[in-house]
């Protein structure tokens, strides 16, 4: 279906903080080679001159698309986590909107190992109702979710993507990239009124990635381009981060010993306006908050009377179970 905004909200064109062009990118996906398909794939865009009371605005947040996120081969779990940190939204937030912004639907993006993400919400330090979240992701199945109620981001309100990835069926590194066979890890937040934020994501620390396989020293200075080069040990030297982290012998402790390691390490801001300028935090580094893991859902209360109504349930789920047990018992029917 066709994505609407709510009556109150609407994409705001022809302005000069305005999209100038909209472009559509098509994924095209034959398996059995079929011939002779034809694609009508389209846009069709629904715009008035009437205006709506709120301009609406998108936040990717997450992790920066970077070879600083990566995932070991060979595991059937591993998480990352991007932050939407509160020293960006308190900036951001605090010079251009104190009374915060209000989020009406949320875009969870991975690649194909990704299994599960979700978008959790911080106030005051303590955890939220998920904003969004997806725990059977499906790479060829993506969309906004709308939310059941708006959600109101704070000034010094944190945001956290989390992704679950697997990669058993892999033998190198996966790393973060524009590839389907890259990773990534974002949402895309839309929300109103429109602020001038339209990044608000993490980088994890690099030093000490590069420490945990072993690493002492890379040639300096770093060059601009990336991958830079090793210096020490010998059985590194002259390999580029890449070379090293897959020549590295990676088990499934040790996999978990690195996603131990990642989710501690202190995180480079990255804090952007709508002309690709960027706020004054943009660039520090701070220390991602302490949360509990693995996420726990909250428990689900109901009413006197809908408890009956699960009670009958069970009880029905009982009896079938226990009639289907009996015919079980006394044999097949022809």
């Amino acid at each position: 279906q066709g994505f609407t905004y709510p009556p109150h909200v609407g994409l705001s064109i022809g302005t000069a903080a305005d999209p100038q062009f909209v472009l559509m990118e098509v994924h095209y996906d034959n398996p059995s080679y079929t011939e002779g398909l034809i694609d009508n794939s389209g846009l069709r865009l629904i715009y008035t001159p009437v205006l709506r009371k709120y301009d609406a605005g998108v936040i990717e947040a997450g992790l920066w698309v970077s070879l600083f996120h990566n995932i070991p081969p060979g595991m059937p779990e591993f998480v990352s986590e991007g932050h939407c940190t509160l020293e960006c939204l308190e900036e951001a937030l605090g010079a251009e909107r104190p009374a915060g912004i209000h989020v009406f639907a949320v875009l969870l993006h991975a690649h194909l190992a990704g299994r599960a993400i979700r978008m959790r919400h911080f106030h005051n330090g303590k955890e939220q109702k998920l904003l969004a979240y997806d725990d059977e992701f499906d790479f060829n199945f993506q969309e906004f979710q709308y939310l059941k109620e708006e959600r109101t981001i704070l000034p010094g309100d944190n945001l956290i993507t989390e992704c679950h990835y697997s990669t058993v069926d892999r033998i190198r590194m996966t790393w973060g990239g524009l590839s389907t066979r890259n990773e990534m890890c974002l949402s895309y937040l839309l929300y109103y009124p429109r602020i001038n934020l339209t990044r608000c994501a993490s980088i994890p620390d690099i030093m000490e990635q590069l420490q945990f396989i072993g690493v002492k020293e890379i040639y300096r200075p770093v060059r601009q381009t990336w991958p830079f080069i090793i210096k020490s040990p010998k059985q590194y030297k002259n390999l580029s981060f890449m070379d090293a982290m897959n020549k590295f012998k990676w088990s499934r402790s040790e996999g978990l010993s690195y996603n131990e390691l990642v989710l501690k390490l202190p995180v480079n801001v990255r804090c952007s306006k709508t002309d690709n300028a960027e706020w004054s935090i943009q660039g520090m580094t701070a220390l991602p908050p302490e949360i509990e893991r693995p996420y726990k859902t909250e428990p689900v209360i109901c009413s006197s009377s809908s408890c009956s109504r699960c009670s009958l349930f069970l009880t029905l789920l009982f009896v079938v179970r226990v009639t289907a047990s009996t015919i079980g018992n006394i044999g097949p029917f022809v």
